[in-house]
């Protein structure tokens, strides 16, 4: 099965807002063994929509449609697609009774202009917006299927999970396009691509390299039966492992700080880390995974060298002869957040961040990161130059630091 995902908006063409329900779409299809064959970012305009809807079904099984299905004047995706397939819009009258309903019980008056939600395409099936008030449909035309979804993300992905996948499942035939992530660090897309080559002649789908700051992924696919595909999907797989070893430190829904937070719970560990350019960038990584509590112990942001001083106990001397951004700071930083917070590991990042350097004459994007293990007498400090913008450097000193700590806790 061939999918086209289509997304409506003038929003989207603006870059007002981020489409993120594609990429939301495309790896849940690709889970359920769909392939996306192409995607469309289309303005709010009944002609353009009905335009892109029938070139997607000349080509496609499944049109995926997600946004347009509002009450003001500006959606236009029921119009657009009833137009498109000739299939007149029918009042519901027991949706709008609904709506009425879920206004009042709400406390808000509903203006007349909310009835054009309760318009459904003949012969479509409704589906329920737990969230929100526009609801999705699922239309078959011509043994092709179409599916209607609301453009907010958390609405789309509660219809789509809920309602949408579990037909899509029920449809799939024999043939399946499966595809699995594998997540690297600290090797280059470019090595990474010589690396793989070296192997010689690849006999399996091609790669598709992902490249997301200090991190890159590798997509590797197989196609074929369900057997078939996963088969093809392994072996591929224990290929690329044995050639890359550690730089791979995860897979699909993995992250680098997922990957840490598994190594810590597992081994009964605990963690503190002390912040300087990073900012808290660190602290709201981990703290986001769930479960972060049983490992977590707190965290300092330490940004002036006053705070490095009376907080993390660093000395003057460290601080006025080897300055808060060196290798000195960093070690200290990490020894006494460790101590501080009565952790097993303590993480250290101090560094200059930029625009304006600190007058110590080293380089925008020089970062000190040190780990210590105060109670085993373990420690580790680099040194990295990193390139971008403030927020870049930021985001790669903290993926280096979650990676060093990995390597730590693997070996």
């Amino acid at each position: 099965m061939i999918a086209e995902i289509i997304c409506i908006g003038n929003e989207l063409l603006t870059g007002l807002i981020e489409n993120s329900n594609s990429s939301y779409l495309t790896q849940k299809l690709q889970s359920a063994g769909i392939q996306v064959g192409e995607m469309a970012i289309v303005a709010d305009s009944q002609e353009a929509i009905a335009r892109v809807l029938n070139n997607a079904l000349k080509k496609c099984d499944l049109v995926l449609i997600t946004g347009g299905l509002g009450p003001t004047d500006d959606d236009l995706t029921r119009e657009a697609v009833s137009a498109a397939i000739k299939k007149p819009l029918i009042l519901d009258h027991q949706y709008l009774d609904e709506l009425k309903t879920l206004f009042r019980n709400r406390g808000f008056t509903m203006t007349d202009n909310n009835c054009k939600q309760a318009q459904i395409i003949e012969g479509s099936i409704m589906l329920k917006n737990e969230i929100g008030t526009a609801p999705g449909a699922i239309i078959e035309e011509q043994g092709k299927i179409i599916v209607l979804l609301p453009g907010p993300p958390h609405e789309m992905q509660q219809m789509f999970d809920h309602y949408v996948l579990p037909v899509l499942r029920n449809r799939i035939d024999d043939r399946v396009y499966l595809v699995k992530t594998l997540k690297c660090i600290g090797i280059g897309e470019s090595l990474l691509e010589a690396k793989i080559k070296s192997l010689g002649n690849w006999k399996y789908h091609p790669i598709s390299y992902i490249a997301r700051g200090m991190e890159v992924d590798l997509q590797i696919k197989g196609t074929g039966n369900d057997q078939k595909a996963r088969a093809e999907i392994a072996e591929a797989e224990k290929m690329l492992r044995n050639l890359l070893g550690k730089h791979i430190f995860g897979d699909n829904e993995q992250t680098l700080v997922s990957t840490v937070a598994d190594l810590l719970k597992a081994r009964t560990l605990s963690l503190a880390v002390a912040e300087s350019c990073s900012g808290g960038l660190l602290s709201d990584l981990i703290t986001n995974q769930p479960g972060s509590s049983d490992y977590f112990k707190g965290g300092v942001v330490a940004y002036s060298d006053e705070a490095k001083k009376n907080i993390l106990g660093l000395s003057k001397t460290i601080l006025f002869n080897e300055g808060p951004v060196s290798a000195a700071a960093a070690k200290a930083m990490a020894e006494n957040v460790c101590k501080i917070f009565n952790a097993d590991y303590g993480i250290a990042i101090t560094g200059l961040a930029g625009p304006t350097g600190d007058g110590s004459g080293q380089p925008i994007g020089t970062v000190f990161i040190a780990i210590a293990n105060v109670p085993d007498g373990q420690f580790q400090e680099k040194k990295f130059l990193f390139s971008g913008n403030r927020r870049t450097i930021k985001e790669r000193a903290v993926q280096q630091a979650l990676n060093i700590m990995r390597l730590m806790l693997i070996n």
